[in-house]
């Protein structure tokens, strides 16, 4: 398992893969998928069935590096949110707005009269 600190090292390095290929967080995501029933949570919501094949950190681990393992993280406000959410891949590149998410330099869908 990384400290903080070492988490803060291996972004600053760029080598952030060593992290998602430890097997303290390989074992915590089975955990998380697990407990969700294998299930990717956005699509849950949408009322679709996918499998989950990953674990996202709703506060991103480069801006939140010690919430890296945390399950739950609280708000300002005092409540209490999941931080750690099984998804499929799909909605993983959607979040990020990566793959066919991403945002094209110069698109617009605005209509032009």
């Amino acid at each position: 398992m990384y400290t903080t600190e070492q988490i803060r090292a291996l972004i600053a390095a760029g080598c952030i893969e060593a992290f998602y290929n430890d097997r303290y967080w390989r074992r915590l995501s089975r955990e998380i998928i697990d407990a969700h029933h294998g299930e990717c949570m956005m699509c849950r919501e949408a009322k679709r069935l996918t499998p989950a094949s990953l674990v996202h950190h709703v506060r991103e681990l480069k801006q939140y590096p010690e919430l890296a393992y945390s399950r739950t993280y609280t708000d300002d406000a005092g409540d209490e949110h999941m931080q750690l959410m099984p998804l499929c891949h799909d909605c993983h590149e959607r979040i990020h707005k990566r793959g066919i998410y991403a945002k094209r330099p110069g698109y617009t869908n605005e209509e032009k009269w």
